[in-house]
């Protein structure tokens, strides 16, 4: 019973990110308070099809989420992680001017890549830098529609090097201390989730590139 509500909850995300990647391309206003719900239940999603009852991968996946949402209002607050940049409302409830929402992205983030990346290699040093590559190539996807998508902006106007340096840093650290707690996840999962994202933000990019609207 719980495989087959999983199993739904799982097409019934897929549909929400086809629809949502078609839908807010064309009705950004209408798409865009539904952000912080569709992240928290994409987390949901992914985290049920992982090993949840390994108390160190529930406890390791909590440590990323703070680990980011720390690194986060560092960012924000300093300018010395990312650059200099603030956060918009797309993204829900803020506290010290960081919304909630970003440290469970931070969390699926490094899973997600942790996952993958071990499809490629598990060597802990090497898997940690794929991993690190693949979240931050994911993140040089997202900077492209986030300012218009009021997710967070840049004071220069776009991220610059510095901003993918943290990303890459921060990730490298965080796989390379938490890939054994975690390598047991679902990896044909993350390699969906992963599918997910770039679609979602790759079709975003191109309309805003082509201007369909």
């Amino acid at each position: 019973m719980i495989i087959n509500i999983r199993k739904y909850l799982l097409y019934f995300l897929i549909l929400v990110y086809f629809s949502g990647a078609i839908g807010y391309s064309f009705y950004p206003a209408f798409f865009k308070p539904f952000t912080p719900y569709t992240l928290v239940f994409t987390c949901l999603v992914f985290v049920s099809f992982q090993n949840i009852k390994e108390y160190k991968y529930i406890l390791s996946f909590f440590a990323l989420a703070l680990i980011g949402y720390i690194s986060e209002v560092i960012g924000v607050k300093t300018g010395l992680v990312f650059g200099e940049y603030h956060y918009g409302d797309a993204l829900g409830f803020k506290i010290l001017e960081v919304p909630f929402v970003i440290s469970l992205n931070w969390a699926l983030l490094i899973n997600i890549g942790i996952l993958t990346g071990s499809l490629i290699n598990q060597k802990p040093i090497i898997l940690s830098f794929i991993s690190a590559a693949i979240i931050t190539v994911l993140d040089l996807l997202i900077e492209q529609v986030a300012s218009e998508m009021e997710y967070w902006h840049f004071s220069d106007g776009i991220a610059q090097i510095h901003n993918y340096l943290g990303w890459f840093v921060i990730s490298f650290i965080a796989s390379l201390v938490f890939q054994k707690f975690m390598l047991s996840g679902n990896k044909k999962i993350a390699l969906l989730f992963f599918s997910l994202q770039v679609f979602f933000f790759g079709l975003i990019y191109i309309n805003k590139l082509i201007k369909f609207v």
